[in-house]
């Protein structure tokens, strides 16, 4: 990246011309920074590499798992147990005494099956809910992922904009400090041009490093989200054009937020969690019956009391038990835990209105940040006009002696903000579009696809 910047300062040096500049650059770069990636290749990279997400990932898997854990409280459950002893008994009657040792063993398999447990069906529902709970926020991590690259990568290509432009300000600054030299030396001009050029180009000298610094930070913001060091950009097309978006009301996109936005969503899920909450809680009162099957196998040697031989005793236990059981009272906390789930049924429903609340706002703010955005980049685009026609036009006035050096000096530094602002504006329009389609749930890569056809390798 450095090299190519001093690659642009030094033609910048000899034509300020910014096209030029860009596209000598690119031909002679190192084959290291050849390769230009654009923001769809690298809002993907990032889905492969940005920790933030791939936590997120992690998450959904294990808040999925909670389904299959509820369900297992309905199925069957079966278990099966090993009983291994080890006994030395010594018996004495009328002076005998007889030593025996015995290794009883114990084999059971018990099953155990849920036939009325309504508070576990509820909790098997909510699993459920929490599922769709969280793919909703595995999206909203993608989502904020790609604001998140989006961003990072504009803010690049405005830090790389910026110092562009204080290059050729500096090229052209130089330039006409060169000239009040020369006019100086023959006699045609002050001293005070040459100070005014030297003054400005002082300034730029140290804005420029200002430039430099701020280039890094924002190159390093991006590389710590793709977790590969920032290649070549793809930039805008220098003759895009931004379409407004649709439909075209603000209305109209706050009715899609509180429909589809995904913290609604959430929210809505959240409410009707807490709404079988409610009910779990009131079928603390309702019976529960189970079933339980078990088989036990028992081996144990005993003596024959007249012979005292030793015999083994097999024995076979099968019992089935139907279990019903009836709360009667609990302390009173049965119905305790019915009001605090009605209170947090009420916290939810305030919840769901806030994020409606927020969506719609959300939604409105983006949308109005489009339309303003894209009124300012249409008017920039006349501005940059006027201001290279009003910097020909002082060129002109100082080469015959109407303009003074400092004419020429702010003509120049006007293009060069005013085409600053045209690019700062250019990506804060489609940041802001990004921004409104998630504002209504809508944001995915594809609509990275459809932003990423406005850039091109190989222009400014």
């Amino acid at each position: 990246m450095r090299r190519l910047l001093d690659c642009g300062l030094n033609l910048a040096a000899r034509r300020f011309g910014l096209a030029f500049v860009a596209a000598a650059c690119m031909t002679t770069a190192s084959p290291a920074l050849a390769q230009v990636r654009d923001l769809a290749s690298l809002v993907r990279l990032a889905k492969l590499r940005d920790p933030v997400y791939l936590a997120a990932q992690a998450q959904t898997q294990a808040d999925l798992e909670l389904e299959n854990q509820a369900r297992g409280a309905l199925l069957p459950n079966l278990n099966a147990s090993a009983q291994f002893k080890k006994e030395d008994t010594t018996s004495s009657l009328r002076g005998f005494s007889v030593s025996t040792s015995d290794t009883p063993k114990t084999y059971a398999l018990n099953l155990n099956q849920a036939l009325f447990r309504p508070q576990a069906w509820e909790s098997y529902k909510q699993s459920q809910l929490s599922g769709e709970i969280a793919k909703l926020a595995l999206n909203k991590a993608e989502q904020d992922l790609i604001l998140r690259v989006s961003k990072a990568y504009f803010d690049v290509l405005a830090a790389q904009d910026d110092l562009r432009n204080l290059q050729a300000q500096k090229a052209a600054t130089t330039e006409q400090l060169a000239s009040a030299k020369r006019n100086f030396e023959v006699g045609t001009a002050t001293i005070t041009d040459q100070q005014e050029a030297q003054a400005r180009y002082d300034l730029i000298v140290a804005q420029e490093l200002a430039a430099r610094n701020q280039l890094d930070v924002r190159t390093l913001v991006l590389e710590n989200i793709v977790g590969e060091r920032a290649p070549m950009l793809a930039r805008l097309s220098p003759d895009v054009n931004l379409q407004g978006v649709e439909p075209v009301t603000v209305d109209a996109w706050a009715e899609r937020a509180q429909a589809s936005n995904l913290d609604v969503q959430q929210a809505r899920l959240a409410q009707i969690i807490a709404k079988r909450e409610v009910k779990k809680a009131r079928e603390g009162h309702l019976p529960t019956v189970d079933l339980n099957a078990q088989v036990v196998n028992t081996s144990q040697q005993s003596f024959d009391a007249t012979s005292g031989r030793p015999f083994t005793i097999d024995v076979d236990n099968k019992t089935l038990t139907l279990a019903v059981t009836v709360p009667i009272f609990s302390g009173g906390a049965t119905q305790s835990k019915v009001r605090q789930q009605a209170a947090l049924l009420e916290k939810s429903q305030n919840q769901l209105e806030q994020a409606n609340r927020g969506a719609v706002q959300g939604a409105k703010s983006a949308f109005l940040a489009v339309n303003t955005g894209l009124a300012q980049v249409a008017a920039l685009e006349t501005a940059v006009k006027s201001s290279e026609l009003a910097l020909k036009a002082n060129k002109t006035g100082y080469e015959v002696g109407v303009r003074i050096n400092i004419d020429v000096l702010n003509a120049q530094q006007q293009l060069n903000a005013t085409q600053r602002d045209l690019s700062k504006a250019r990506y804060s329009a489609l940041v802001s579009m990004l921004e409104l389609q998630a504002a209504v749930g809508a944001l995915s890569v594809d609509s990275v696809d459809r932003i990423n056809t406005l850039l091109v390798n190989n222009g400014l």
